[in-house]
């Protein structure tokens, strides 16, 4: 009973600010479309450097969605450093992201973390402008964008709402369900402040970053664990480190990174995230050293009234019952063709997963794709045999593996 009262608690704070992250996240996905940001990334130039970390932060995508449109902008012409800025400050935050991170951290912590988001993508990019830069102006810029969100033949309320309230929850249904459950498990089992000794200073920073940096881990989804963390003694610097390095790395965005900007920018990439986290963690435990999240969150977390939090749960509950059933549901029929092949693809945990490699491979000349499950990875192409080379070509360039 104990733990479903601390979910139900958990929902209550988080649901309304969600919802709104939700509707604004379509909003964004219509304004920023991948053509637009593309325009002004094209040079070497701390301007570039400048918007694209700006572009980034309030754009909802997790570390692997963020795969596909970084893989879109190196290929269109923007350059290392811009790209590199957007890679960095895009995972971090979103709009969804920071207002749950307002509903639960409190409106300091809210502030401060698009701030260093967009801090961190500007100091990333320019080391690389600096230290790695081969801006290649050769790249074909003519190509337009053929992403759901550059599609002029929906209506724009269309597309808002159902980036928003579908292919976005499609994309964080999983892991911010696992979120949830792992940030009530730690406040269940877990005793009080039983972190304490080890959760501030340099060593809870250096825990959290051992942590972050390897798994894949949900802006928003982050959110409640991070909660979590800190209610068991880690400090808020601490966090810091977590939501900074978890989001904006994972093994999946590594190595893409290692393939579209070289091993040297790569180590840069890494170099500068764990730089800007742990700065950024001993800024915010220097200038708020006794702030918890009990005292951020008495002075703006309770305005709303009951009845509007409990129709918000219900509302997130109807859309994420939604997304799982869209992404465990669906229809598995695949087309016929002259030359089928099988192939399991490793690394996809979006829709947007899907939809790049669907249509990067669609581009191949003789190749058609028949079927692409997410969650099982399952390819089912039309490819003749003197094409399969090309085709695990193009997922490798995404960031994927074929399974052998």
């Amino acid at each position: 009973m104990i733990f479903i009262q601390n979910i139900w608690s958990l929902l209550l704070e988080m649901s309304p600010f969600l919802l709104m992250g939700f509707l604004f996240s379509g909003i964004l996905s219509v304004i920023l479309t991948v053509d637009t940001i593309t325009k002004y990334l094209g040079s070497n130039s701390f301007r570039s450097i400048f918007l694209a970390s700006l572009f980034g932060v309030p754009l909802p995508l997790c570390s692997c969605g963020v795969i596909p449109v970084f893989s879109y902008l190196r290929k269109h012409g923007a350059s290392k450093s811009s790209t590199t800025s957007f890679l960095i400050s895009t995972p971090q935050t979103g709009v969804d992201s920071i207002l749950v991170t307002y509903s639960l951290l409190g409106p300091i912590f809210a502030i401060f973390r698009p701030i260093i988001a967009f801090i961190s993508g500007l100091i990333g990019g320019a080391l690389i402008s600096v230290l790695d830069s081969d801006y290649d102006d050769t790249i074909d810029k003519s190509i337009e964008c053929d992403e759901d969100c550059c599609d002029e033949e929906s209506s724009t309320i269309y597309r808002i709402f159902n980036y928003g309230f579908v292919k976005l929850p499609q994309d964080i249904v999983t892991p911010l369900i696992v979120g949830i459950i792992c940030a009530v498990l730690i406040s269940y089992f877990i005793p009080h402040n039983y972190f304490e000794n080890i959760g501030t200073g340099i060593l809870g920073m250096f825990i959290m970053l051992i942590l972050g940096i390897p798994s894949y881990i949900c802006a928003t989804a982050s959110v409640p664990i991070a909660l979590a963390l800190h209610l068991k003694g880690f400090s808020m610097g601490a966090l810091i480190v977590f939501l900074m390095s978890g989001p904006a790395t994972n093994m999946a965005t590594i190595s893409v990174a290692i393939k579209q900007l070289g091993k040297k920018s790569a180590v840069i990439y890494l170099f500068s995230i764990i730089l800007c986290s742990f700065s950024a963690g001993l800024i915010f435990d220097s200038l708020f050293p006794e702030l918890r999240v009990e005292q951020a969150l008495n002075s703006s977390m309770h305005m709303l009234p009951y009845w509007l939090q409990s129709i918000s749960v219900l509302a997130l509950v109807l859309i994420l019952a939604n997304a799982l059933r869209l992404s465990y549901t669906k229809n598995e029929s695949i087309e016929e063709g002259n030359n089928q092949q099988t192939l399991f693809i490793k690394g996809m945990t979006c829709n947007r997963c899907v939809e790049s490699v669907t249509k990067s491979l669609n581009k191949i000349s003789g190749v058609k794709v028949l079927g692409l499950n997410l969650k099982s990875g399952k390819a089912t192409i039309d490819c003749e045999l003197k094409n399969m080379s090309l085709v695990k070509q193009v997922i490798d360039d995404l960031g994927y593996n074929i399974k052998e």
